[in-house]
């Protein structure tokens, strides 16, 4: 019987495409672990949501109370606790073999997988609805342009409540689009998001997700359907049943712990509505930058989908994470307060609304990009290669300490054999990633994700303890830990995140000068700014003891004060 030639060529085609497809797949897996793993462990807790809810799970580790969030000893109610109790769990499982912060530190790396598995799916379910191959062009897209985002490149990696939110934005967009298909199980998966958002942030995640619940079925046909209304319907008694729970464990342990959380999540209070131009002006001011790469390309799917192609603006793709983003922005506007940090939760709609109209960028639009992208991260590695050689033989010179805006001159690193191995890895394989090949809009948008995460291991490896050096408050609290044993300590100007930081590394509880209870305490530290770092005022009933701060920090200046005795 004769061979059949062209079925075997067939079949060895299919199998060889096979082949590829799943080492492709294993290299984008490989690559979102990567950039999730980086920076994690290896640094203290540094300022702002980081170090406080580190040390919130610290607490509810020594104290065994999952209850109630505590900071420096008192009931903290300005975010939900599960971030927290999650970090506390892992704290309690990994300290053995890593100091607390770490621990602690690597729920923030499982909340950033659920966000980047919540986006992909959510991606490849409205993908269904548009293109040819069943969605599986947009799985890989919203998760690139997330790790490429300028706004995720450092804040990403630290312990913070956001993260809880965007985790849960995540999953809620796929749980809306999955309604088209598969209304029950989309109800419940809603249902959870809502309550993962409210618990690891506060309420205003409702307004997040249940905001563009509501206007969708106004905008697309769709979610008019009545097995849309039966998702929202299990959504909202799931979530109202699970968001009960907490709350009524407090009022069942103490009625004034319930009336403290209601004073902090009331919407009166963080939807004052009083400063939304500010706000506006300062997410215009921003967002340009927090969301680059996603805007151009956010741009480009407007011009198309203005002009009438592929469907306009009435599909399921546009629709949704428009009215998420939207419901986003209306939320920041709202909010009593606007930070980089709060901000970067809007990048998960926008990346999944960025990736739509990829495929159609013009062939100038993707090189431009990809060689932006090739110029701008190869010219940062070779100056970070370059500072890192020169401070490790000759300290860290003027003008690098300049650069870096470092007032200390002379710095110079310890080589570890791991950090170095992995530096190498990463810039040998962003030099094979981006070498001349085949030229396709999906690959720009990798070759930034790949840059992207080649500047931030750097570093969070070989620069990691140069930049911990500048950020750790550590060496101010052993200035403190001698006085621990002398009872509380009174603080003035002193920020909150500081204050958490001084009773994580020496147990010393510094209570805010205007609160009764710090008349009672002999010592009093005092933050002063940079103007008064060269003349320490005296204060007048007060003796001096230490000074200290944080190292080449020409910004901040504390200075320990005692009680003279009349």
């Amino acid at each position: 019987m004769p061979l059949d030639l062209p079925h075997l060529s067939s079949l060895e085609a299919r199998v060889t495409r096979s082949r590829w497809q799943a080492l492709k797949l294993g290299g984008l897996v490989l690559l979102c672990l990567a950039w999730v793993a980086l920076g994690l462990i290896g640094h203290a807790p540094w300022k702002g949501e980081d170090a406080r809810t580190i040390v919130i799970a610290w607490e509810m580790v020594n104290t065994q109370d999952l209850l109630t969030p505590s900071l420096i000893g008192e009931p903290y109610f300005v975010y939900g606790p599960l971030v927290a109790q999650l970090a506390a769990l892992t704290m309690k499982m990994a300290t053995p073999w890593l100091a607390p912060h770490d621990a602690a530190r690597l729920a923030a790396g499982l909340l950033l997988l659920v966000m980047l598995g919540g986006v992909s799916l959510a991606g490849r379910e409205l993908g269904r609805y548009h293109n040819k191959n069943g969605g599986k062009a947009q799985r890989w897209l919203p998760m690139l342009i997330l790790i490429g985002s300028v706004g995720l490149f450092e804040r990403a990696h630290q312990l913070s409540p956001q993260l809880g939110l965007m985790a849960a934005i995540a999953l809620g967009m796929w749980a809306l689009a999955l309604a088209l298909r598969r209304p029950g199980f989309a109800g419940v998966l809603l249902g959870g998001a809502l309550t993962l958002g409210a618990f690891s942030y506060n309420l205003a995640a409702w307004l997040w997700l249940l905001l563009p619940a509501l206007l969708l079925p106004c905008l697309h046909s769709g979610w008019r359907q009545k097995s849309y209304w039966a998702t929202l319907g299990i959504a909202l008694v799931l979530a109202t049943v699970l968001c009960a729970l907490w709350p009524l464990g407090l009022y069942q342990r103490s009625p004034e712990l319930f009336a403290q959380w209601w004073a902090v999540q009331s919407p009166s209070v963080w939807w004052s509505g009083q400063r939304i131009f500010e706000h506006l002006g300062w997410l215009g001011r921003n967002l340009p930058w927090m969301a680059f790469p996603a805007w151009p390309l956010i741009l480009w799917l407007v011009w198309i989908r203005a002009r009438g192609f592929n469907g306009g603006f009435r599909t399921p793709q546009v629709v949704l994470p428009m009215c998420v983003a939207a419901a986003g922005v209306v939320a920041l506007l709202l909010a009593p307060d606007v930070r980089p940090i709060e901000a970067m939760v809007l990048l998960v709609p926008l990346a999944l609304l960025a990736s739509i109209e990829v495929e159609t960028l013009p062939r100038g639009g993707s090189a431009g990009l990809d060689w932006f992208g090739i110029l701008t991260f190869g010219l940062t590695a070779i100056v970070l290669w370059f500072f890192w050689w020169d401070a490790y033989i000759n300290g860290l010179g003027s003008y690098a300490a300049e650069l870096f805006r470092d007032a200390e001159v002379g710095y110079q690193p310890t080589f570890r054999l791991r950090a170095a191995l992995v530096s190498l890895f990463l810039t040998v394989l962003w030099i094979l990633l981006v070498r001349p090949a085949r030229q396709s809009n999906q690959r720009a948008v990798l070759n930034w994700a790949v840059g992207m995460m080649l500047i931030w291991g750097l570093v969070a490896t070989m620069w990691m303890p140069y930049v911990d050096s500048r950020r750790s408050y550590e060496v101010v609290a052993k200035m403190l830990r001698p006085y621990a044993a002398n009872g509380c300590v009174a603080s003035r100007d002193v920020g909150e995140a500081q204050r958490a930081i001084f009773y994580y590394y020496a147990q010393v509880k510094t209570l805010p000068e205007q609160e009764a209870a710090a008349a009672t305490c002999p010592l009093l530290l005092v933050q002063y700014g940079a103007t008064d770092r060269q003349n320490v005022p005296a204060l007048e009933g007060f003796e001096m003891l230490q000074s200290g701060s944080r190292y080449g920090d020409d910004t901040e200046m504390y200075v320990l004060y005692r009680k003279a005795e009349s």
